[in-house]
Parts: structure tokens; sequence; C-alpha cells
């Protein structure tokens, strides 16, 4: 059987080779041996937010990436 830490480990071998099913199911094995495991919770997190859709919050505003007339250089 294996341990937490080995379940986390695989599952970021598994991240690391863009394999997120398989990463996340490591790190809910992880979770069910100790379910406050923080490490595998916060891998968790990472792997859904690279995953989620882009949303407004993320996609930077065209309104912020010119620079005001007065200060461009010309």
């Amino acid at each position: 059987m294996k341990t937490k830490e080995e379940h986390l480990y695989q599952g970021r071998l598994h991240s690391v080779k863009g394999e997120y099913k398989k990463a996340i199911e490591e790190y809910k094995k992880a979770l069910e041996i100790d379910p406050n495991y923080k490490l595998a919770k916060v891998n968790l997190s990472l792997i859904a937010y690279m995953k989620g859709p882009l949303n407004k919050d993320r996609i930077p505003s065209p309104k912020y990436m010119k620079l005001p007339k007065k200060n461009r250089q010309e």
C-alpha cells in the first residue's frame, strides 16, 4: 500500500507530463489517506486552475494593453 507522500509524488510526475486525470486520481488517493493533507489539496487546486476555462478576470483587457497617448514615445 502506498503512502500519501508516494501518491503525491506520482501525482506530480503525471502533472509534469500533462496527464492531469492521472494526477488528480493520485492526489485524491492521498486525500483518502489523510483528508487534511495540504500538499495534495494545493496540487489539486493548481490543476483546477490550469485546466479551468479562461474567464474575463484572467484575460488581459485590450484597454490595458495600450499606453495612453501622453506616455507614448513618438
